[in-house]
């Protein structure tokens, strides 16, 4: 198993072989002398970017400065794929003189789209796309922004004074879905305010989601 180009997680190991995970990972360092890389991802800017990102940067500090930060919920959704699929990895087991080798992430197999946001008050509860499910603006308003505003938003924020950050897909940029959140009254960031392709402005890409996943593979929520 660990000698395929895209190994099953230890997790995944340990279940098809009926074994705890430590005796996996024990097996994997002293008998068979691997050690677990991940894949090497490059987080690129061509020029267009990088120009927007310098007309940005001063705005947006102004509009996070002085702990304005904590009033903002940043939100953003993600594709979970499942163990156990056939689905492309993103670690490599490699023995001590080989090197890494670079390879592509992907996959077909079926997986669930699930909406999500993180603030300085805590995390909303993760909000799931039906499946075959066309995420639209009237979708987006009615599954996703109408729960959330009921619940996490007033939990989290309970004067109602957070602004509301998403990106700008075309259900979440729709002159629909921006008139919904404004009769709301909740505060949106104006798109010049805002960086694209930043991991530093992107903490549910860069950080949320991957620990997110990585809880549900430790419960073994996902099987």
């Amino acid at each position: 198993m660990a000698s395929k180009p895209d190994p099953p997680i230890q997790a995944s190991m340990a279940k098809a072989l009926n074994v705890s995970q430590q005796v996996v990972s024990y097996q994997l360092k002293h008998t068979l002398k691997k050690k677990c890389h991940k894949k090497p991802k490059c987080h690129h800017l061509n020029e267009r970017l990088l120009q927007i990102r310098r007309q940005r940067s001063w705005p947006l500090y102004k509009l996070l400065c002085k702990d304005r930060w904590r009033k903002f919920i940043t939100t953003d959704e993600t594709w979970i794929y499942l163990s156990d699929t056939n689905a492309k990895s993103k670690v490599i087991y490699l023995s001590r003189g080989q090197n890494r080798r670079e390879l592509t992430l992907s996959t077909t197999v079926p997986h669930p789209k699930g909406w999500m946001g993180i603030s300085a008050n805590g995390v909303t509860k993760p909000w799931f796309v039906q499946p075959g499910a066309k995420i639209n603006s009237e979708y987006y308003i009615q599954k996703i922004l109408k729960p959330f505003l009921k619940d996490d938003y007033c939990i989290l924020y309970p004067n109602g004074d957070a602004v509301f950050h998403q990106d700008f897909a075309p259900s979440h940029a729709s002159r629909i879905t921006q008139k919904f959140i404004m009769d709301q009254q909740v505060q949106l960031p104006r798109p010049q305010q805002w960086m694209p392709n930043g991991p530093d402005a992107a903490s549910c890409d860069y950080f949320l989601w991957e620990h997110l996943k990585n809880k549900l593979i430790s419960k073994e929520f996902l099987c």
